[in-house]
């Protein structure tokens, strides 16, 4: 399961007036702006030749790991006035830092740490480690939706007939595996190797409006969804459970490859 922490953050907040289905990326840049507000001391400088780069939130959780699989953070939108971002390692300690920057631009209603064991929102933060996921309640069948902007195998992208759960699974491995190496406390392999049927339920093809804070106007991104009932041992569930908080596949740090376990 690696061993690493991290913290969830639960925004409750007025609704955003725009209707958009992808928030991820409308958050994401919110979350860069306001953080170089708040923490900048060189209004004078570049980010390029600060002296201070190297300890800047700012730099840390946003430029340094720009288009990267290993951004500290996962940005996923619960309804139309509910954010939540998963912190990730250190970060997991920076959390009132992460609300301040939200503050600037949305009207927050209440902000809470969310607990998966109790399901509920509380207010003393939480940092989780992976370790914890070993004992949570198991299941031997369970359903799994993702919800995907694009799918790739071997870098080819792979339409909906050509999916398998076996790729699934190796995208929840890898997503685990890349988060321990990045920010866990102890460098191991993690491989899943649970026996499992599973059958496809469904699988529709659907757009998505992105919204572009920077250029100022929505994009309709190509998607899927994608859905499996799963009979395995009681291991497997626990892997995608954990997973769920991440999300898997390309830029799931905005919100794609969305995974719910049911």
């Amino acid at each position: 399961m690696g061993n690493f922490d991290f913290s969830m953050i639960n925004i409750k907040h007025d609704s955003v007036d725009k209707d958009y289905l992808f928030y991820g990326s409308y958050y994401r840049g919110m979350l860069g702006r306001n953080l170089k507000k708040r923490f900048c001391i060189q209004k004078d400088s570049t980010c390029e030749t600060c002296v201070v780069s190297d300890k800047c939130l700012y730099m840390l959780s946003f430029e340094k790991y720009k288009d990267s699989l290993f951004l500290p953070y996962v940005i996923n939108r619960c309804s139309d006035s509910e954010l939540r971002i998963t912190l990730i390692g250190v970060f997991s300690k920076f959390s009132e830092a992460y609300i301040k920057a939200f503050e600037r631009e949305l009207k927050i209603k209440r902000a809470g740490f969310y607990d998966p064991f109790e399901d509920a929102i509380q207010n003393k933060q939480l940092i989780l480690n992976s370790h914890m996921f070993k004992e949570i309640k198991a299941r031997d069948t369970f359903e799994v939706e993702i919800n995907f902007g694009r799918f790739k195998r071997d870098s080819k992208v792979l339409d909906c007939d050509k999916i398998t759960f076996y790729d699934i699974t190796k995208a929840v491995e890898r997503r685990i595996y890349l988060i321990n190496k990045f920010y866990g406390k102890e460098d191991e392999s993690i491989y899943i190797n649970e026996p499992f049927e599973a059958k496809m339920l469904s699988c529709q093809y659907y757009n998505i409006k992105r919204y572009s804070n920077r250029k100022q106007k929505s994009m309709s991104i190509p998607s899927l969804k994608i859905k499996f009932f799963v009979k395995s041992t009681e291991a497997l569930y626990k892997y995608f459970y954990l997973a769920s908080f991440f999300n898997i596949g390309t830029n799931a740090s905005m919100g794609f490859g969305q995974l719910y376990v049911y």
